[in-house]
This record gives C-alpha cells, structure tokens and sequence, in this order.
C-alpha cells in the first residue's frame, strides 16, 4: 500500500485550484488596470463630444497611454449607448484591444452594463473575439458573476450560432 509520509501534502486537484486562482487574480488585475484613468479623463463628456460638429474637432484616432480607444473609454466611464453608437458610426472598430488585450465589448461585460453590451453587439462587435488569455466577453461576465450580462451575451451568442 505504501508509506502514507510520502504522499504529497496537496492533491493534483488543490495544486490545480490554486493555479485557476492565480490565473483569475492575474486577469482581473488586468481588467482594472484598464479602469485606473488619469483624473482628466473621468469625465467622459468631455471626451466624447455629441454634436456633428463637435466629431469635426475630435481626434476619432485618440488613445489613451494604456490603448484605450474613445469606445474603450465610454464603456469604462459610464457613455451611453448614443455615445457608442455614434463613435461606431464615425469609424471606430469595436475590435481593437487595449493594451492589456481587452475590446470595448470585454470592459462593458466587466462593467455589468448590458445595455453598452446590447449596443456594441448591435454595432459590430465580435462575441466570439478572445482578448488576454483568450477568453472572451463571455469568459469575462462568467468570471465577473454578472448574471444579466451574462445571459444577453448568452442570447445573442446562441441567435449567431442558429442561423
């Protein structure tokens, strides 16, 4: 039967438990990393200007020093979904990652707003597009416990897979 001293103090399954939570630490680490902005840009209406003319002045290309798009931005500092929709319309790809390796779509399921979620989805936006550590909007809500996000991405992902 062998010698019960040798048996190792932690189970392959304990050993694997604590590598998923440090891999989750690692990961919502990250997320709010890309939620930590300058005081400046807090105040979103600052940023994404609503009027026609306003989007003449703006540098639609803007990014932060952490590669956060005006997308990026009115997911983390509370936009709307005129907001979003606009900036979609002018050209901005819900697409693109931070440089933590999040989308637009990533940060509002982080966030719990289903409603930029609904929008960005509408928008373009790529349920099926993996960020850091190749989970997607999906993986991230789940990892949040955002149960409303969670089951709208959930919907729209189970409508694209049907037809």
């Amino acid at each position: 039967m062998g010698n019960y001293k040798s048996r190792p103090s932690q189970t392959c399954t304990d050993e694997w438990k604590k590598k998923v939570g440090e891999s989750y630490s690692v990961i919502i680490e990250k997320l709010e990393d890309d939620f930590q902005l300058k005081d400046p840009l807090r105040n979103l209406t600052g940023i994404v200007p609503v009027s026609d003319e306003a989007f003449q002045k703006v540098n639609l290309c803007y990014r932060t020093e952490k590669g956060l798009s005006l997308l990026h931005l009115c997911c983390v500092c509370g936009g709307n979904k005129g907001h979003l929709g606009t900036l979609m319309l002018k050209g901005l790809r819900p697409s693109r990652l931070t440089r933590n390796g999040f989308t637009a779509l990533h940060l509002a399921a982080y966030k719990d707003n289903a409603e930029l979620v609904t929008t960005l989805l509408h928008g373009g936006s790529d349920v099926q597009q993996v960020g850091y550590g190749a989970l997607t909007a999906l993986h991230v809500a789940t990892l949040a416990g955002h149960h409303e996000t969670l089951a709208g991405l959930k919907f729209y992902l189970s409508q694209l897979l049907l037809n």
